[in-house]
């Protein structure tokens, strides 16, 4: 992703109010985390980053349902889990701002900064130890992929 959207990114949040998820305890998905969600209307490159996205996936039929932001601070962390969004087949996340600590997004026990993956694969945040990491979540849909990481 290029640094000036990861950039616009963090800029625009700063000012909004984020909503805190914090479910501990929740037997399907243990997590803790706040989020924000952000209307394709108000992203001034939204064609242009669902473009990189369609070129990042490598499937023309990709089609984004919106960002969300999800802000991680010291102990937040989200089990391993699958998605399931708004009839969603392919999760894109890309990193905007690392922890100090190093912790982001797992697959497979793999760190990734960037990545797409179908709704099938298993992902996780293990908690945060120093710092706060930002990452940028994209859900699509009609999309020609099945399963796997991309």
């Amino acid at each position: 992703m290029k640094k000036e959207w990861a950039d616009w990114f963090i800029e625009y949040s700063n000012s909004k109010k984020w909503e805190r998820i914090y479910k501990p305890t929740n037997p399907i998905l243990k997590r803790q985390y706040d989020f924000l969600s952000v209307s394709r209307n108000e992203v001034p490159f939204d064609i242009e980053l669902d473009d990189y996205i369609r070129k990042f996936i490598g499937d023309h039929e990709y089609s984004n349902n919106g960002y969300v932001l999800i802000r991680y601070g010291v102990g937040d962390y989200i089990g391993e889990h699958t998605d399931s969004y708004n009839n969603s087949k392919v999760t894109y996340v890309c990193e905007l701002q690392s922890s100090e600590c190093g912790t982001g997004l797992t697959i497979d026990g793999i760190s990734v900064n960037e990545v797409c993956y179908t709704t099938k694969v298993k992902h996780e945040v293990k908690p945060i130890k120093a710092g706060t990491r930002i990452s940028l979540t994209m859900f699509g849909r009609n999309t020609k992929l099945s399963s796997g990481l991309i």
